[in-house]
């Protein structure tokens, strides 16, 4: 193989490049892999490509490779694909053909660049739009439900009537804890920030988020029923980010309760465990009227939410954004009728401030719950 100039030959340079690059024959057989290929897949010579990271017994629907073969030229794509790591990759495909002797298609090249990053800002600014989009419409509510709480207590300074006072001071204090945490849950969302890391006690996080909704879901008739392990002490985390992740999870249950009507009895249960391979285990779940199937796949797609005009759906992206921040994975399960669980698995470490994670992901299933 002739040399380029710089004590490389071709061969070396094929290994080099950064983007997975692998050549297939007409059989979708690959052939050779260059060294990302290798990293990310296993070596993979013999198999067909569709087998190798699609997990597919036949040609992909719309195969880039397919249309090279079948008219000569250049196509590209956007692929999912998944590692031997079981790492979930979104990739931009191309694939361009390789000519025969005889003047043919002797196969093609395909070469995947990872835009998962890409992918995934592109997603959040998505949703961090269409949440600021529905901002100045639940601005506007809570606006309007604070100039009527001022209305009733004015009414009630006026006439000395203590019970319409203590009627009108509650949509008052109602409204501006919605406004706070509103503005908290935008702060948290519109800034770039890493998390900080630092050895905290992760069952006193968790019971004061608890503790701030306990008076709350007492005054609406929710029972709060609640589980920590013993074993869950100190580790690493993000204080700040798990404590507005457990108040977005529990305030969500508890408006899920409030707003179904079905039920007599309504309750939250919040979950703190140390899982066997030493990961900490946080559990959100309510009896309230779940997620309806057609709305359950677009949780973390969109600006969720099923409160109507009482909620953007802001908090479940703050949920998302400390989930990924710490690597972890998040599983929403909902029965429509019986009530949603939200399972956060997160890496906890006591001894090591670099304890490493694992791939985030995020999984919704709708169904019986378990």
């Amino acid at each position: 193989m002739k040399e380029v100039g710089i004590g490389l030959d071709m061969s070396q340079l094929f290994d080099l490049v950064p983007s997975v690059i692998s050549i297939q024959n007409r059989d979708y057989r690959i052939v050779r892999v260059n060294e990302t290929f290798r990293r990310l897949f296993g070596d993979c010579v013999g198999l067909r490509c569709f087998e190798a990271y699609k997990g597919r017994t036949e040609v992909c629907l719309g195969c880039p490779m397919a249309r090279t073969f079948t008219d000569g030229t250049v196509h590209e794509s956007e692929e999912v694909v998944r590692t031997r790591n079981d790492e979930v990759l979104h990739v931009a495909v191309q694939t361009a053909p390789i000519p025969g002797r005889d003047g043919g298609i002797a196969g093609g090249m395909e070469v995947m660049t990872d835009i998962s990053r890409t992918i995934a800002e592109q997603q959040e600014l998505v949703l961090l739009g269409r949440a600021m989009a529905g901002m100045a419409h639940d601005i506007k509510n809570i606006l309007t439900g604070l100039e009527g709480g001022v209305f009733v207590v004015d009414e009630a300074m006026a006439t000395g009537d203590s019970h319409l006072l203590k009627e009108g001071w509650e949509m008052v204090r109602r409204n501006t804890a919605r406004v706070a945490r509103l503005s908290r849950d935008q702060l948290f969302c519109s800034r770039e920030r890493e998390p900080e890391a630092a050895q905290i006690d992760a069952r006193s996080v968790v019971c004061e988020a608890i503790e701030l909704y306990r008076a709350r879901a007492a005054n609406e008739g929710t029972e709060i029923l609640v589980e920590l392990d013993p074993r869950v002490r100190e580790g690493w985390l993000d204080a700040d980010g798990i404590h507005r992740l457990m108040i977005n999870l529990i305030a969500n249950a508890l408006d899920a309760c409030r707003f179904d009507t079905e039920k007599e009895h309504h309750w939250i249960s919040v979950k703190a465990l140390l899982e066997a391979g030493g990961q900490l285990h946080l559990e959100v779940a309510d009896n309230g009227p779940g997620i309806p199937e057609r709305l359950c796949g677009s949780v973390f797609e969109e600006m969720f939410t099923t409160k109507g005009s009482n909620g953007t759906g802001l908090g479940l992206l703050v949920v998302y954004r400390v989930v990924c921040a710490h690597r972890g994975q998040i599983t929403v399960l909902s029965e429509e009728g019986a009530g949603t669980v939200f399972t956060i698995i997160l890496p906890f470490s006591s001894g090591a401030r670099d304890a490493a994670g694992f791939a985030t992901g995020t999984r919704v299933e709708h169904g019986p719950l378990r």
